[in-house]
């Protein structure tokens, strides 16, 4: 008799699951996604049982939350009102015309809501210790404000630095604020570090907080990858630089060498904008209630720089899917040359069929990844395209001292694209991050020997011997790839 009962539960249990995941079908099937991650879910739903039904209702769908969606909408709306007085900058700092890049503008502006501002100055850096000791430097110089949003700040010897940096500036009346993603972070949130910055008047909040209540509400896995730092609305930072020991030496675990970031040292026009990304994330997490945000997105220096900068935010929102058109857009219009430099690549087919379509029109088209990358099933995921890629004649460098982590690219010795989104797609729809679209051939210049300088520490990659890789290899790999969209 007992037999029978549980034989009955276990039937109903299994028709429950059948039905559940069929409706979860229907609705991935419902739902306007790229057909790439409707079919992924799909075949987990199909060959996963109860596992995937919990990995749909917690990372399935980009859901933010009522109330932080409701906010975020009401911060886009400030970013609108921000836009309308970076106008008159625009017309003190105007963009030269005929620039071959103008008509790639108009889109960017489309997506971004920020104009392209000129007269701004940049400064590359490709040194951990060149970039920490610079952010150091402007925070003990900063007289206003300093406002930091880092994805990964941890509570070792370079945290401290910052930390110790931040309350110095705040003891002498600097309004400080910090916003550090929950997941990144989370060492940093529960260590001693960012509680004794909130005793010494640093506001420090958390962006994007996680908990199993939450899971039930909102998507876990959307982070803040952001890294910015502004410092008295007159100097900004952008790239990929995390606050982390991470930059000077092996990563524990893993046997990538140190991390090799790039970032921008910016000043002028261009500093508002990015101030104005900070704002909005700031104002979504925390619970200042400020008076008048805009008045920190002015008075700014005019630099007198040769670049013309666009900052493009993007994630989940308004126009979740604009560092995707950027990019798009970009690749279509390269002509003559295409430098990319990604520590995680696992593109959609629209991204890797625009990257095919430019070295198979004749631009000279160059990827970088790092040989060791710090996750074994994304390095599987990219690798498992680079076979299409070499085949369409594009050159593939695998970097062999440390982990390459920048995220920079140069079109045709004119454009330069650099900031915290990867070429994957996590960045382009899932994670907040913020990207600069750079107009200078000078400043292009500069991004090119960086990539001359990553060429010297990597090996290129042979089609033949490409080939002629074991069948178990070239098996998982593919297997990896099928997981791409979730990734």
């Amino acid at each position: 008799m007992l037999d029978l009962i549980n034989e009955h539960r276990l039937l109903v249990a299994a028709g429950l699951d059948v039905a559940f995941r069929a409706a979860l079908a229907v609705r991935v099937i419902a739902r306007r996604t790229p057909v790439s991650d409707s079919l992924a879910w799909l075949a987990v739903l199909l060959f996963v049982p109860v596992v995937s039904e919990v990995l749909y209702i917690l990372i399935g769908e980009n859901r933010l939350g009522g109330r932080r969606a409701a906010r975020l909408e009401r911060m886009h709306r400030e970013v609108e009102k921000r836009v309308h007085t970076l106008a008159q900058f625009r017309a003190s700092c105007p963009v030269e015309a005929n620039r071959p890049f103008n008509r790639v503008a108009l889109l960017l502006e489309r997506v971004s809501l920020f104009p392209a501002l000129g007269g701004t100055h940049l400064e590359l850096i490709g040194e951990a210790d060149v970039f920490l000791g610079r952010l150091l430097a402007d925070i003990e110089g900063a007289t206003s404000h300093v406002h930091l949003l880092y994805y990964i700040w941890d509570p070792d010897s370079k945290g401290k630095q910052v930390a110790d940096s931040l309350l110095r500036a705040a003891a002498r009346g600097v309004e400080c604020r910090v916003l550090v993603d929950s997941v990144g972070s989370g060492a940093l949130v529960a260590s001693e570090m960012w509680a004794s910055m909130q005793r010494g008047g640093v506001h420090a909040v958390e962006a994007l907080p996680v908990g199993a209540l939450r899971a039930l509400f909102s998507r876990i896995d959307l982070r803040n990858h952001r890294k910015i730092a502004v410092i008295d609305g007159r100097i900004a930072y952008v790239g990929s630089h995390n606050i982390t020991e991470e930059n000077f030496r092996k990563r524990s675990g893993s046997s990538a060498g140190p991390w090799i970031d790039a970032s921008v040292r910016v000043r002028g026009p261009a500093v508002a904008p990015v101030q104005a990304t900070f704002l909005s994330d700031w104002l979504l997490d925390s619970e200042e209630r400020m008076p008048d945000p805009g008045a920190y997105c002015r008075g700014f220096e005019h630099a007198a720089g040769t670049s013309t900068v666009h900052v493009v935010p993007s994630g989940p929102g308004p126009r979740p899917d604009a560092i995707h058109h950027a990019f798009l857009a970009v690749l279509y219009a390269s002509q003559r040359e295409l430098l990319m430099t990604t520590p995680y690549f696992v593109p959609d087919e629209a991204t890797k069929g625009a990257i095919i379509n430019a070295a198979m029109r004749g631009v000279r088209t160059t990827l970088f990844v790092p040989r060791a990358g710090d996750s074994a099933l994304v390095s599987a995921a990219g690798r498992s395209h680079y076979e299409d890629l070499l085949e369409a004649g594009v050159r593939i460098y695998e970097h062999t001292r440390g982990l390459l982590h920048s995220k920079i690219g140069v079109v045709d010795g004119s454009l330069t694209v650099i900031g915290s989104a990867n070429f994957d797609m996590r960045s382009f729809w899932l994670n907040q991050e913020v990207t600069l679209f750079v107009d200078d051939e000078a400043f292009a210049s500069e991004a090119k020997r960086l990539h001359d300088a990553y060429r010297v520490d990597s090996r290129p990659l042979d089609l033949a011997s490409w080939h002629a890789r074991p069948f178990a290899a070239r098996f998982y790999d593919n297997c990896a790839q099928l997981l791409g969209p979730l990734l």
